[in-house]
């Protein structure tokens, strides 16, 4: 039975463990309760002490890809201000989104029921031993003169990382990820919150649903110039990568259908080709809308106040950059942010455990929105790449990026 638990996708684990806890949560002893609640504080603590490592080995891996040293240069810079204005944008547009619904819907704070505190047992205090900006940035200059050194001992590099972040997040943080969520679905049982939190989920992913739609539909408009059988064109094309990103919750696996897609829409196949696999885990609007839209609802429905706009301007400057150290693994976008959440956000361990829930269980339609995302970008790449004119880029097939 355990194996085959194992088997099913995370959504799924984690749907599990949440139905169990509300069954048959009250059951379990308090020493019970305590026990698994303090087994979720020291694993919390544990990843956020190595993330550093994950966080410099992905940024890494992201430079240390591209092998086109001719157009490395221009490249990398073009993408990584499209990359950051889009994403910073998508940001923000989460921030105005909750504003609204601040204004228009009536968000009641959870209230707790139960008056005993459920305490853990033992607490673990980790040292910060590199702040995670440092590490991103290290991981980059890292990644970038990696380029300049023989092919054989890069492609070993790359090797060697992508081994270490399949073996981190694919073998560690996906396994034990449904043993960190139960413990905080416990604490927020034991609070008497669960229930009601459950019940206010589903408003909250019918609007990020809306606002996927909505600002993807208008940055194609945007993108088209505003011509509508353009918009169209653009639309029919990329249905297909938005089903598959839904269907396969991963957008490595739907980018031979991107990659498809962005070469009908831009008709240049080698900027298509080298954009796509470099963006495909740092551009994602659908990160960027998805999670900030939940963590500012998680503190209003907690009893918080809306962070002020200096304060979530802090937040997103930091969000945006994390974003370039992403691993197109199943969670692990969130695992990245939770300590921007918990430093600039006030996030309390319960709402950490609350957006994993939610955005593991919404993982699919983020998907879908990174996928359509790339696929807007690069038709942006193309047009003012063309309009620099500075020249064709070649790229090979096998040109390939966690």
């Amino acid at each position: 039975m355990q194996l085959s638990f194992l088997k099913l996708t995370m959504p799924v684990q984690v749907a599990i463990v949440l139905v169990c806890v509300i069954l048959f949560g009250d059951l379990l002893p308090q020493a019970a309760q305590a026990l698994f609640y303090s087994i979720s504080i020291v694993l919390k603590d544990l990843l956020l002490f190595i993330l550093p490592i994950l966080i410099f080995s992905c940024s890494f891996l992201s430079l240390s890809a591209i092998r086109n040293k001719k157009s490395l240069g221009l490249i990398l810079i073009i993408v990584f201000i499209i990359v950051c204005i889009s994403n910073y944008v998508a940001t923000f547009i989460a921030y105005g989104v909750v504003s609204l619904k601040l204004l228009n819907l009536n968000i009641h704070s959870l209230n707790v029921i139960n008056n005993e505190e459920l305490m853990p047992l033992w607490h673990i205090s980790l040292p910060e031993w590199m702040p995670s900006h440092y590490a991103l940035l290290y991981g980059f200059i890292c990644g970038g003169l990696s380029t300049f050194v023989p092919s054989h001992v890069s492609s070993k590099l790359n090797l060697y990382t992508q081994q270490f972040i399949a073996f981190f997040l694919a073998k560690l943080f996906v396994r034990f990820l449904p043993l960190f969520v139960f413990g905080f679905i416990i604490k927020m049982q034991c609070d008497g919150i669960l229930t009601q939190t459950i019940t206010y989920c589903l408003p909250l992913m019918l609007l990020i649903s809306f606002t996927y739609l909505f600002y993807i539909g208008f940055l194609f408009a945007v993108i088209a110039n505003f011509n509508f059988h353009l918009w169209i064109k653009y639309i029919q094309n990329v249905i297909p990568v938005a089903v598959t990103g839904f269907s396969t919750m991963s957008s490595l696996v739907t980018m031979p259908i991107t990659i498809n897609a962005a070469e009908k829409n831009t008709a240049d196949p080698n900027i298509v080709r080298l954009i796509i696999p470099i963006t495909a885990n740092v551009h994602m609007i659908g990160l960027a809308i998805n999670i900030p839209i939940m963590a500012l609802s998680i503190l209003l429905s907690f009893g918080y106040e809306l962070p002020t706009l200096v304060t979530y301007c802090t937040f997103a400057f930091h969000f945006v950059f994390t974003q370039f150290a992403g691993a197109g693994v199943p969670g692990c976008g969130i695992l990245l942010m939770i300590p921007l959440l918990e430093t600039y956000l006030g996030f309390t361990g319960e709402m950490s455990a609350l957006i994993i829930i939610l955005y593991v269980l919404f993982d699919a339609a983020e998907t879908s929105a990174n996928v359509l995302g790339n696929s807007a970008l690069v038709i942006v790449i193309s047009k003012i790449y063309k309009a620099l004119n500075v020249g064709c880029i070649k790229v090979e097939d096998n040109v390939k990026i966690l």
